[in-house]
């Protein structure tokens, strides 16, 4: 017979951080100029391949899965892609559109763990991360010169489920456990460029964070870019580094992560 239980992660534990951001991007529009975005209308646009790896563990508290310890065999791969828009008339922030989707599969000859259920899987376990992260951006671009500095808010909605599932013995169902992921979290944005003179390269450092109630979560991005001239007015660009994302969550509806996802990326932009 098989044991089914579905948890979903509610959005909580953030009343009031819309306003504190609200204040933040309230005072960061009183210091841009219009001489700080595109001249009159650009859109920046790009496209990458993740390769992470999967650290840490999932589960309720004391009960968790190892998915580093436990999990000998296993796989992961994302993308992303995004595009932003920006523009000259001042106060009104920019926007950005970015979506990442996340697989990631292991198995286990000796897993033991809960994720929303009660009764614990053990054993043969195969486990499942399927995750989708939107983000909807509004920022505002504080310098733009050989030094880039943006500034804002990110909604982040995520959507998806973490599930695991007992190996099948002579035909008889299994055990399975399973947490729907569906919510929304509101995070601070930063982005800073520096471009090296006459060279075509730049380094970047690109950061969505939030911090409430014991919980924490990241997302960095740390990489290199060089600027590519194929088409007057039409700027390519190739682009790699390292994305680390953290998912400390403590306690929230009875569930827990100590996860870390991080690994190298590589991609193309494009600037018009």
């Amino acid at each position: 017979m098989t044991n089914t239980t579905y948890r979903r992660i509610p959005t909580t534990g953030v009343t009031g951080i819309l306003q504190t951001f609200g204040a933040a991007l309230l005072l960061a529009s009183s210091v841009v100029s219009v001489s700080s975005a595109d001249s009159i209308f650009g859109v920046h646009a790009g496209a990458s391949i993740w390769n992470p790896d999967v650290d840490g563990s999932v589960g309720q508290r004391n009960n968790a899965f190892d998915l580093t310890g436990e999990f000998s065999e296993s796989s992961a791969e994302s993308s992303t892609i995004y595009v932003a828009v920006e523009h000259f008339v001042p106060l009104v922030p920019n926007a950005m559109l970015k979506r990442t989707p996340l697989t990631w599969t292991g198995t286990s000859s000796s897993a033991s763990g809960t994720l929303g259920g009660v009764i614990p899987l053990e054993g043969e376990v195969d486990a499942e991360i399927d995750l989708d992260m939107t983000d909807i951006t509004l920022y505002y671009q504080l310098l733009d010169n050989w030094v880039s500095l943006d500034f804002g808010l990110t909604a982040r909605m995520l959507n998806g489920y973490i599930a695991a599932q007992e190996a099948t013995v002579n035909n008889v169902a299994a055990g399975s456990d399973r947490v729907d992921v569906d919510a929304t979290i509101p995070m601070l944005y930063g982005h800073a460029r520096f471009d090296l003179p006459f060279s075509g390269l730049a380094a970047g450092l690109r950061a969505n964070i939030i911090g409430f109630e014991g919980n924490n979560l990241s997302d960095l991005e740390a990489y290199l870019h060089l600027e590519v001239d194929l088409v007057p007015l039409l700027d390519f660009g190739i682009q790699g580094g390292l994305r680390r994302l953290s998912l400390d969550i403590d306690d929230l509806d009875d569930w827990n992560s100590d996860a870390t996802i991080e690994g190298a990326f590589v991609g193309i932009t494009a600037h018009f």
